[in-house]
């Protein structure tokens, strides 16, 4: 459906949507929040009216902002990690341009970036602009290329072109993946100081309620989002309004479910950006995580916490009732970076079909149910059955994953291996919903016997598995 900009008409061409795929803890994301406070900031917010201004996601370009319904400012996110060559951006400040040549109420076009990058001075910048060529969205490419070289809108549009711009700029758009959280916070800390008035509550200020404050308020942007992709929305506006309602809500500042979840998704988000960056990887081609953590972000609260537990079954607590201290235990960063990661994303058809937590971070071969962990114990005498007692004691007590003792067979880890077993009693209605079939006056006793697997050695095993069905084949 077209959008009126004043006289104008956006076209459907010149959109896009993948509003679908947003959060809050990518850097695209945190880009656009980051943008909104930064503006929020420079706004006397007694003199405007802020449901006139609005972030929208994912339509002319990667986020808008838009006053009175029409966009005002369009900005494009690349998050290449490496610091990359005028060429790989060329084609994403061609198209800015294009946009605000084809539509002039657009005011300023900014591209937003992990690093600076060295631009050609003077005509060699317009000239390799002039000269790109693309079977992508070519029809797109030929139009905008049309209104800027041949129909002289070039230099009119080049002044409205904001980049490269680092600290201590008003328009900063240069700031590092692992950067970015701590530039919102410090603008969210900038807005309570600010805005006293509006924000009643004492001590705001420390550190550690900023912190809590970050996470519940990404977690209600992301609530936002997905609401309005779960009602096929097209596009998805979040008025300025919004925004300063959560920041000014007492909740935001307290620690519960959704502050745990969204301190865990923020903690498995760096990790995955710390990953790449070991590894040298771009994070946009890791195409196995990036359809995980699409189902992480749809998760409820409960689902999520559940399924970090499920990551670490040797932690015995309770997902109701956690604490900021229990939560690193949960998702620990080399079992994270050594196992999770690398098995996710050389699994191939060998994992389940995601369905909801129960098939997320299991892999069949054979029949046989690996379950990935980010369990790192180091390899020890006795290790194995240690270890193996707390996935018993941790598990059979909890009604929500106790089937993971009757589903899986072999546990996924970074150096443990060895077998290892225990027993499922259970007299109770437990097992009700978990296990097919079951009645409450059926008694349940089961020796079950599993073992650890280290990564090495899984990965050895499904690649044997890909060679022998590609020779059956």
């Amino acid at each position: 459906m077209d959008t009126k900009v004043e006289e104008l008409t956006i076209e459907e061409s010149d959109t896009h949507s993948a509003a679908s795929t947003w959060s809050g803890f990518d850097y695209q994301g945190q880009v656009s929040i980051y943008w909104v406070m930064k503006q929020l900031n420079q706004m006397d917010l007694s003199r405007v009216q802020l449901e006139e201004y609005e972030l929208q996601i994912e339509s002319i370009e990667d986020f808008s902002v838009n006053y009175k319904g029409f966009p005002l400012t369009i900005h494009q996110v690349k998050a290449y990690q490496d610091k990359t060559t005028f060429g790989k951006y060329k084609r994403a400040i061609h198209d800015l341009l294009g946009k605000c040549a084809k539509y002039p109420a657009i005011t300023q076009c900014f591209l937003h970036t992990c690093h600076q990058f060295k631009i050609p001075e003077g005509e060699k910048f317009k000239s390799e602009l002039e000269g790109i060529e693309s079977e992508k969205n070519k029809q797109t490419l030929l139009e905008y290329s049309n209104l800027l070289f041949n129909e002289g809108k070039f230099d009119e549009t080049i002044r409205k072109l904001v980049l490269n711009q680092e600290e201590d700029n008003e328009f900063r758009c240069v700031i590092g993946r692992l950067e970015i959280e701590d530039e919102i916070k410090r603008e969210i800390k900038r807005f309570l100081e600010k805005n006293k008035e509006l924000c009643k509550y004492e001590l705001v200020e420390w550190n550690e309620n900023i912190n809590f404050l970050y996470l519940n308020f990404i977690n209600e942007i992301n609530q936002s989002v997905a609401k309005g992709h779960a009602n096929k929305e097209k596009d998805i506006r979040i008025s300025y309004s919004i925004f300063v309602d959560i920041l000014t809500n007492e909740y935001v500042f307290g620690f519960t479910e959704k502050t745990a979840a969204s301190m865990l998704k923020n903690i498995l988000s760096t990790y995955f950006i710390e990953f790449c960056e070991k590894f040298d990887l771009d994070p946009e081609k890791c195409s196995a995580w990036k359809e995980n953590w699409e189902w992480i972000c749809r998760l409820s609260d409960h689902d999520f916490l559940l399924l970090c537990k499920k990551l670490t079954p040797t932690v015995n607590v309770d997902t109701r009732k956690l604490e900021p201290i229990n939560l690193r235990e949960l998702i620990v960063k080399a079992g994270v970076h050594k196992t999770l990661f690398p098995m996710v994303m050389n699994a191939g058809h060998f994992a389940l079909k995601i369905e909801g937590v129960k098939e997320m971070f299991v892999l069949n071969a054979e029949g046989v149910h690996h379950l990935i962990t980010t369990i790192a114990e180091t390899w020890g005498k006795n290790e194995a059955e240690n270890q193996g007692k707390k996935i018993f004691k941790a598990l059979k007590n909890d009604n929500q994953l106790a089937y993971l003792l009757f589903d899986v067979h072999k546990v996924i880890t970074n150096e443990l291996e060895g077998p290892f077993e225990g027993k499922i009693v259970d007299t109770g209605n437990d097992y009700v919903n978990v296990i097919p079939g079951f009645k409450e006056k059926d008694t349940i006793t089961k020796h079950k016997k599993m073992q650890f697997v280290n990564v090495e050695s899984a990965m050895e095993l499904f690649k044997r598995e890909r060679i022998n069905e590609k020779n059956l084949t």
